[in-house]
């Protein structure tokens, strides 16, 4: 069997370096490798062939596969169940970390990914550039959550990019500029509004382009 699933797992492994997530979900999960691996290490360690605890390097390389490629097409449920699974496994999976704590970024449990991202920070010494990368935004993140919440104001998610951004500024502005507002608002309660999203933008803007040079546009 394992013969046989050698060429799946060098194509998986390309897919995965390739970044070609959905073609590796398809061997893994649609053409059925993963379970029937799951299955063989059952089987085996029923008969006592295995015990137990015998280590499954292969079941878990399959599932931080899965882990991986899930989490990288937003496919959250499913992402977490290999995740965990991964881990479980093999609990040093600094692929399986990564994707987990880019999970709890998405939900916005920034402690629990900060964890994660120290575990895997500390597993590779401080030398992958990827681990540190995602620290660093995990605690900018933290740290931006205790403020005033300017995704929030703005209506953006909180992985928008500067256009995104400008983007829905825009729109803000225009709905909420004093000349402009048709809503239940009294005056003052509209110039907090925009005093709001004139601060929003100017923390989220990563071009430093004027709120009203912005407003011409």
């Amino acid at each position: 069997m394992l013969k046989s699933a050698t060429k799946q797992l060098s194509q998986i492994q390309s897919f995965i370096d390739g970044q070609q997530w959905h073609q590796a979900i398809n061997i893994l999960i649609n053409d059925g490798l993963l379970t029937q691996i799951k299955l063989a290490l059952e089987l085996l360690k029923t008969d006592s062939t295995l015990k137990p605890n015998s280590p499954s390097r292969l079941l878990s390389q399959l599932e931080e596969w899965a882990c991986q490629s899930y989490a990288a097409i937003k496919k959250s449920d499913l992402a977490n169940r290999h995740c965990s699974a991964a881990l479980e496994l093999n609990p040093q999976s600094v692929p399986a970390l990564l994707a987990k704590s880019q999970l709890l970024l998405n939900e916005e449990s920034y402690d629990q990914a900060i964890q994660l991202l120290s575990k895997a920070n500390d597993l590779t010494g401080g030398q992958n550039q990827q681990v540190r990368s995602q620290l660093d935004k995990a605690n900018r993140l933290l740290r931006q959550s205790k403020k005033r919440d300017y995704y929030k104001i703005l209506g953006v998610p909180r992985d928008a990019d500067a256009k995104g951004i400008r983007k829905a500024y825009r729109v803000a502005s225009k709905k909420y500029h004093p000349d402009k507002y048709r809503g239940d608002l009294d005056e003052d309660a509209v110039s907090r509004k925009m005093a709001e999203i004139n601060a929003a933008y100017e923390v989220l803007s990563n071009e430093g382009i004027s709120p009203y040079y912005i407003l011409l546009m």
